[in-house]
């Protein structure tokens, strides 16, 4: 595997809970993750070798991760742009152990490791199992659109009270 400058830390990983893969091909490939305090982290697999999985980790948040599913942002750009300044570098083993944990600036990653610049998201996630309660749809609604939206909802009987939240950007799963 290639190498990274950064920091060796400790973290635990294990507590986290996978809520979908984003992309799956023979295997996951980037998977989104939610931590025992309900942060959002994404987990992008760039590398391998016989006894490891060489994942990135990084904290996204919820309108940055519902951005790029609904195409507006890149991964490349959530990668070059963490929200915390600095992302993770993890080696999972075949036993699910994390370790070789480092902290690192995503100037400091190799560029096979990196996303290609127009890395829109082109994919359907697909739910972990027992997390669908953890999938958030969240949807825009013009306040003077309202009561035409809750008669829709009445037709098709979904009661309003059944919606847990009305935000301000476009549903992604």
């Amino acid at each position: 595997m290639k190498s990274i400058e950064g920091y060796n830390i400790e973290y635990d990983f294990s507590q986290f809970k996978k809520v979908a893969d984003l992309i799956y091909f023979e295997g996951p490939l980037l998977s989104h993750y939610v931590s025992s305090k309900g942060d959002d982290y994404l987990f992008y697999w760039v590398d391998r070798d016989d006894s490891d999985n060489r994942w990135l980790v990084l904290r996204v948040s919820l309108a940055n991760l519902q951005k790029y599913i609904g195409k507006k942002i890149t991964l490349r750009e959530l990668i070059d742009n963490p929200n915390d300044g600095y992302l993770y570098s993890v080696d999972v083993n075949n036993d699910i152990c994390y370790h070789h944990i480092r902290l690192i600036q995503p100037s400091a990653l190799p560029e096979e490791y990196l996303p290609e610049h127009d890395s829109y998201y082109a994919f359907e996630p697909i739910p972990a199992e027992g997390a669908e309660e953890m999938m958030t749809y969240e949807l825009t609604i013009p306040y003077k659109e309202r009561s035409r939206f809750e008669e829709l909802l009445s037709k098709v009987g979904i009661p309003v009270s059944a919606l847990k939240k009305v935000v301000s950007t476009a549903a992604v799963f």
